[in-house]
């Protein structure tokens, strides 16, 4: 698991890692070899990640004090980049099981020049164990090579010293995209219902949403969950003693799955809203609601659809008027005017499957 505060230590040290220690590495490069070689740091890492699977290196390791060291490891791959451009390509390429006497000294001479250069990046205390590493995985290729190879300086984290850079200016500001529309969801409320009425709500019937408030509203865009506030809209307003249907109580008996209680939330299809909207909501603009009652509302139980329909409000509360129930025992639904397709309601979400509450006949009594 990734320790998220180190995670983002390393996000914000990356770009100073690389404009600190990727110039001195294409100028070991140059000054040692020759000019024409490309490095690229690719990984900032405390593990020997997969970057450094299924290779063999050449390690140079360089004590900084009594108890600790740094190791550059460069990879056979990468000695081979190097020597094709130094030496011309050839047929025979370089194998560390075969490594000369001579070869050796000239990486391991590059090495410590390397780490020469790089040791005034370093803070080092003269007794203290480092017990943390940080890696740092280049690729390196030149103009005449097929594929990039890589190589691997590792380093104690507490040696560095790095710096975080200051914040620029923003090139743009709110406004630039106040017009830009996004999707949003608009949550009425919730309510516990039984399982039995559940399944018996049909078209006519009225929710009403105990835990809502018609003056308000949830808007939820990802990570932005903002309550708000709405002028409620008289058209939808019911009177407190409408029946809105048939009456859901009945003398059938239920078993002892039908009489729990289960949450219902009511939601509105996906809305789109402009940035600039988004950004007034947040200010605490009051939102008519004749702008989005014409929209259906979902009603849900567990994320599953169990029915839609339109937007009242009795007695300061939201409602919903079913005009569609999603059982397809039940083919009856309140006659709705034929619209193009694109002005369809997207109900979203899986359709509610009222056996998810059956009991089996052959289920183990409790």
């Amino acid at each position: 698991m990734i320790n998220s505060i180190f995670f983002d230590e390393l996000y914000k040290q990356f770009a100073w890692l690389d404009s600190v220690f990727t110039p001195v590495v294409k100028n070991c490069s140059s000054e040692f070899f020759f000019d024409g070689f490309e490095y690229k740091l690719m990984s900032v890492s405390t593990n020997m990640n997969v970057l450094s699977q299924n290779d063999t290196f050449f390690v140079t390791k360089v004590k900084i004090n009594a108890k600790n060291d740094v190791y550059i490891r460069i990879s056979q791959d990468a000695i081979n980049v190097i020597l094709d451009k130094v030496l011309g390509k050839n047929n025979r390429r370089f194998d560390l099981t075969e490594v000369t006497e001579l070869e050796a000294r000239i990486i391991t001479a590059f090495n410590d020049f390397l780490y020469e250069s790089l040791a005034p990046n370093f803070t080092i205390e003269p007794h203290r164990r480092y017990n943390e590493i940080l890696h740092l995985t280049y690729f390196v290729k030149s103009e005449i090579s097929d594929s990039a190879a890589k190589f691997i300086i590792s380093v104690p984290k507490d040696i560095l010293s790095p710096k975080e850079l200051e914040p620029k200016e923003p090139r743009f500001e709110d406004r630039d995209f106040a017009s830009s529309p996004v999707e949003v969801n608009l949550l009425l409320g919730t309510t516990t219902f039984p399982v039995a009425d559940i399944k018996r709500l049909d078209v006519g019937d009225i929710v009403v949403f105990e835990n809502s408030n018609s003056s308000e509203m949830t808007l939820v865009c990802e990570n932005i969950v903002q309550k708000f506030q709405v002028k409620p809209n008289i058209k939808i307003i019911e009177p407190y003693d409408t029946s809105g249907g048939g009456s859901m109580e009945d003398n059938t008996n239920t078993n002892l799955w039908d009489s729990i209680q289960v949450d219902m939330s009511a939601e509105f299809d996906k809305v789109k809203v402009t940035l600039g909207e988004l950004k007034s909501i947040e200010e605490g603009l009051i939102v008519d609601l004749c702008s989005v009652y014409d929209n259906k509302v979902s009603l849900k139980v567990g994320g599953k659809l169990v029915a839609s329909g339109e937007l009242v409000i009795i007695n300061d509360r939201f409602g919903v008027k079913i005009e569609k129930v999603n059982d397809p025992e039940k083919s009856h639904e309140a006659p709705v005017p034929e619209t193009d397709a694109e002005t369809q309601p997207e109900n979203g979400g899986e359709d509610f499957d009222y056996s998810d509450f059956e009991v089996e006949e052959n289920a183990p009594q409790a």
